[in-house]
């Protein structure tokens, strides 16, 4: 065996030595970050939060690569950390800086304060960071950017940053992701930000910025999305340049104080998937060129003053899903050809002037799941199909002219949620089948010409509201709406209701407001309505109810309003009542109430014209009391003599008093 010179065994001395040196130079700097880590643990989790609970001290050069959150290189060295959405409460101590290897630092919806810590320009690996959805205050230390050269993602959305935007973002090359908004950022737009040509995302959205928005966001080629709205307050419009990003698949400027028209240029963006423009102040027609979008699914000009008619060259967007156009200044008709869009969910167009009818084949994709159409000028009859695929979930048709029947085809559809066709020509039955819908909500029928009697089985449990007032409704009040469990209001005023009121309703827990009135419901007023605790508002007025204020009725302890005038109940006012501090009206004119009206608590504050018509009902300090004395005197009528008749007695007895004096 060849032993080696002296020469050559020392060169391999010294390899085994550099081998040493640079083995304890990566377990002293693994240990670093160990110590790093510990020492943000104690600054995240104070004063009130737990977590990070494996993050514990050990004398392995590699445990902290097992902790939560982190992972390392084969040195050890941690090169990303994500602690998003544990139960941390505090802020990033200065020590950040020291993980010099890290390429991914994310840190969201963790509930952190304090300031980003200048310390962290040392972080010139940085690839990612993402510290949204937390409590960040003070400005954005834009210094801490400057050796950040291979930065990609910058994330600093709905935080408390203060101050001008930083334009040392300008200097990162590979940035394709730029999102401030959701802060507090003050000022205009840098035009510098136009030179980050790398760029695909830029959120600038819910901020405080002004100036115009900058045509010179034309030039970032490389666009995909790109946010501006929300609290920012710009003035002047749209600039045409935007049609210059004809990558942009994502165009957000929503409630941003935009004024003038929309630019025909927008029509080039032929990637463009979702326009956002509502609610701002733009002005004019909508351009026909807006037809050449032809990748797009969402489209919102809703609320602004736009005029005129939808464009007939909107035929050619057949991929879209939305269309929402509500509250603006718009006319004519409804094109036929909405109904041949073969994706389109949402259809609103409320608080519009459009006339015509509904197209006929509206809804025959079978993906229609919303339809607001409300306060405009439209008539016809109600398309068949509106639920054909069985998605749609909401019908809104309120303040038009429609009439003809409600469709039967509705009954079958398992998916609505709200009907309300409030103030139309509608007529017919109710389709009973809608009272056993699994989904169904809300129903408006209110205000139209709707008759026959309420269907006797009933069983949508999630029905929480019932409005039919102001139809031709006829019958008794079905005993099965008992089974209406989730039922908070009910209001079948002016009908032609008849029949006595069933105990059944009043087993409905939750029942908050009940309106019978204008109708012939006789019989008395249930005992049971003493257990339906949930009440605040009673209106039985205007009916043929007999019999007495059932005596628990002071139970309602949330009773705000009680109207029961104009019926032909009788008795006394029960005294209970003095104790329902929650009721604030009172209203029992016009029946045949005796005894005297109670003195005390809420009845200090009612109106005396809540009494009226009530001849044998006294007034609380009145001296004589003709009931009262009628009582006393132990009458076998079965009502108290009018309040007439008792004046005229009381008249002739003091006559025949003084002149036998």
């Amino acid at each position: 065996m060849r032993i080696g010179t002296k020469r050559e065994m020392g060169g391999f001395y010294i390899y085994l030595n550099l081998l040493l040196y640079i083995s304890l130079i990566l377990s002293s700097a693994s240990s670093n970050d160990l110590q790093v880590l510990l020492k943000l643990k104690s600054s995240l989790i104070r004063p009130k939060a737990s977590g990070l609970e494996d993050w514990e001290f050990s004398s392995s050069p590699s445990a902290h690569c097992q902790f939560s959150g982190v992972i390392c290189d084969e040195d050890f060295r941690v090169v990303a950390l994500n602690v998003s959405f544990a139960p941390l409460f505090g802020a990033i101590s200065p020590e950040i800086g020291l993980l010099n290897k890290l390429a991914n630092l994310t840190i969201v919806s963790v509930n952190l304060t304090g300031r980003i810590p200048t310390e962290m320009w040392n972080l010139t690996s940085l690839k990612i960071f993402n510290i949204s959805n937390n409590a960040f205050s003070g400005s954005f230390p834009g210094e801490i950017l400057t050796g950040m050269a291979q930065l990609e993602i910058l994330d600093a959305y709905n935080n408390n940053l203060t101050g001008l935007l930083p334009t040392e973002v300008a200097n990162l090359k590979n940035l394709k992701h730029l999102s401030f908004g959701g802060n507090y950022f003050t000022g205009e737009i840098p035009e510098k930000y136009s030179d980050i040509q790398s760029l695909e995302y830029l959120g600038l959205n819910a901020n405080g910025l002004t100036g115009k928005i900058p045509g010179f966001l034309g030039r970032l080629k490389n666009l995909k999305r790109l946010f501006l709205g929300y609290f920012n307050a710009f003035h002047g419009g749209i600039p045409p340049e935007l049609g210059s990003l004809t990558q942009l698949e994502i165009l957000d400027m929503a409630s941003c104080n935009l004024t003038g028209e929309i630019p025909e240029s927008l029509g080039n963006l032929k990637y463009l998937q979702q326009l956002f423009l509502q609610q701002n102040y733009l002005t004019g027609r909508i351009p026909s060129q807006l037809s050449g979008l032809v990748s797009l699914k969402t489209l919102d000009l809703s609320i602004n003053e736009l005029t005129g008619e939808i464009p007939e060259r909107f035929s050619a967007l057949q991929n879209i899903t939305l269309i929402n156009l509500f509250l603006n200044k718009l006319h004519g008709s409804i094109p036929s050809y909405v109904s041949d869009f073969p994706h389109l969910e949402v259809l609103q167009l409320w608080r519009n002037s459009f006339t015509g009818g509904l197209p006929e084949n509206l809804g025959r994709n079978g993906k229609l799941c919303r339809l607001d159409v409300s306060s405009n000028h439209l008539t016809g009859l109600i398309p068949l199909d509106l639920c054909k695929g069985g998605a749609l979930e909401d019908l809104i048709l309120m303040g038009n002219f429609f009439f003809g029947p409600l469709p039967e085809e509705l009954g079958n559809c398992k998916s609505l949620f709200k009907i309300r066709v409030t103030k139309n020509q509608l007529n017919g039955t109710i389709p009973p089948e809608i009272f056993n819908l699994p989904s169904l909500s809300l129903v408006e029928l209110d205000s139209n010409f709707f008759s026959g009697e309420l269907p006797p089985e009933m069983s949508a449990a999630s029905i929480d509201q019932l409005k039919f007032s102001n139809n031709r409704i006829s019958g008794e009040i079905p005993r099965a709406i008992r089974n209406l469990r989730s039922l908070q209001v009910l209001e079948l005023e002016r009908n032609k209701l008849s029949g006595e009121f069933p105990v059944e309703i009043f087993d409905i827990k939750v029942l908050s407001k009940i309106n019978i009135s204008d109708n012939n419901i006789t019989g008395e007023i249930p005992p049971s309505i003493s257990r339906c605790t949930s009440l605040t508002s009673i209106d039985f007025s205007k009916n043929s109810l007999s019999g007495e204020i059932p005596k628990g009725i002071h139970k309602l302890e949330s009773l705000s309003n009680l109207n029961l005038s104009r019926n032909q109940l009788r008795g006394e006012i029960p005294a209970e009542m003095e104790n329902m501090t929650s009721l604030s009206t009172l209203d029992i004119s016009y029946n045949n109430f005796t005894g005297r009206i109670p003195n005390a608590g809420q009845f200090l504050f009612f109106d005396d014209s809540w009494f009226n018509g009530n001849p044998n009902l006294c007034p609380p300090s009145g001296v004589h009391c003709p009931a009262l004395v009628n009582q006393s005197s132990g009458s076998s009528h079965g009502h108290a003599p009018t309040f007439t008749a008792s004046k005229l007695m009381v008249t002739i007895i003091t006559s025949i008093m003084l002149n036998g004096n």
